[in-house]
């Protein structure tokens, strides 16, 4: 049995910027076919922060982080029009808690395709 189909990929053709875009680190989405490769992203994020500023500890911190790396990353996917990232990966991610500052790097690849439902 197939795995269910994710709920923003419209069953005629991809939404683009209109619907969810997904993120996988897979070379497809069960149940759909990529229909066109738009290009590879890189989102990198440079932070600096002075701690008691930041609610939270820094598992809080790192946490946001990445989900703010995974909205970026979907966000630059629908605006060159897919409404999927294949191959999703974490390149790089760099926590550093210095006295009462916390620095961080995040980089994350894709490539960016448009997929449709079969």
């Amino acid at each position: 049995q197939m795995p269910a189909v994710p709920a923003g990929l419209d069953s005629k053709e991809g939404k683009g910027g209109k619907g969810r875009v997904e993120l996988t680190v897979l070379s497809y989405i069960p149940g759909a076919r990529v229909v066109q490769h738009i290009d590879r992203i890189l989102v990198c994020m440079i932070r600096e922060v002075i701690r008691i500023n930041e609610d939270g500890n820094l598992s809080t911190w790192t946490s946001r982080l990445l989900l703010e790396g995974q909205a970026m990353c979907r966000a630059q996917a629908a605006a060159m029009g897919g409404n999927a990232v294949l191959h999703y990966n974490v390149e790089q991610m760099i926590v550093n808690n210095h006295k009462m500052r916390v620095y961080s790097v995040l980089m994350v690849t894709g490539d960016v395709v448009k997929v449709q439902l079969e």
